[in-house]
């Protein structure tokens, strides 16, 4: 997992209009899982066959897309430049299960320990972490003075749309944050070592990542929830074919994409974008009404987004 980033110089480009419209229709989209997980959570569906299914789609279907598009899988040989030999494999399954199967099982554990409110908070963490990871970890997305206020504007503006009473859950509690918080920091692993994989196709590249994930995932669903036993609603299958479609096959795919394209703490800031997606889609699935905060938090959301991109002439 040491292996350096590529030496060529840079690869990443400054966040453009192409790039922000990405993070906004990743942020949608992920947005969208709230809705989507109450209603098949609350028509029979378990969580943790609801992230078994949805994984599974979305490996499905970014492989197939990727064999239609002729990208090849990765070779156990050493003799191609972007096989990398049997420990590209190794590299794959260990993303496939921090960026998957783990943080599925610590943040969902860890929940039922502590608020919803308060996960969102810790959530939020996530591009900070980043941030630190990647200027560690990687030889151009280095730490600045206007990265740092724009992660901190970011975390600002999660913790007025969530509420600042939720604050006072901190340390209570502690192991349900721990496991969150551990979620978050295998997210943001994830996040810095998918951009240092070999140059293969996206669609290959986090089909696969899914594929393995989901391996790692199958024993513990097959003996917790007996899927043979269950009998889930007609409306908890569309809401799994939603986020095996769209949140999980189209927005891994995006994420991955914008990654490679902008970088890692860049994709990671969608995490301050994805709750006031998630009021936006609970208002009009379920005619939540926001507060006047929202628009506070708002602000200084795209506040923080815009800092790190502001650059001496």
């Amino acid at each position: 997992m040491a292996q350096s980033s590529p030496p060529q110089g840079s690869s990443l480009r400054h966040p453009g209009w192409l790039e922000f419209a990405m993070l906004l229709s990743l942020a949608l989209v992920w947005g969208s899982s709230f809705l989507f997980i109450k209603v098949a959570v609350s028509n029979g569906m378990p969580p943790l066959s609801l992230a078994t299914a949805r994984i599974a789609i979305g490996a499905a279907i970014l492989l197939t897309v990727a064999r239609l598009r002729g990208q090849s899988w990765p070779s156990w040989s050493r003799s191609g430049a972007e096989s990398g030999g049997a420990g590209i494999w190794l590299r794959l399954t260990f993303l496939g299960i921090i960026g998957n199967s783990l943080p599925f099982f610590l943040i969902g554990w860890g929940e039922q320990f502590t608020t919803s409110q308060l996960a969102a908070i810790l959530m939020a963490t996530i591009p900070l972490l980043v941030l630190i990871l990647a200027h560690v970890m990687t030889h151009d997305e280095k730490l600045t003075g206007p990265k740092i206020m724009g992660v901190m504007c970011g975390f600002a503006g999660v913790v007025v749309l969530v509420g600042v009473d939720a604050l006072k859950g901190l340390g209570a509690q502690v192991i349900g944050q721990i496991a969150i918080l551990g979620g978050c920091l295998s997210y943001t692993f994830y996040g810095v070592n998918a951009r240092r994989l070999p140059q293969m196709g996206a669609e290959m590249t986090v089909g696969i990542i899914l594929a393995l994930g989901l391996l790692t995932m199958l024993p513990v669903w097959l003996y917790v929830d007996r899927p043979w036993e269950l009998a889930p609603s007609g409306s908890a299958w569309f809401a799994v074919l939603w986020l095996g479609l769209l949140s999980t096959a189209f927005g891994n795919w995006l994420f991955f994409t914008l990654m490679r394209r902008s970088g890692a703490s860049f994709a990671a800031t969608n995490n301050f974008l994805v709750p006031v997606m998630g009021l936006g889609w609970g208002f009009f699935g379920y005619h939540e009404v926001p507060g006047a905060n929202a628009l506070v938090a708002l602000v200084l959301i795209l506040v923080g987004l815009a800092l790190p991109r502001l650059r001496r002439r």
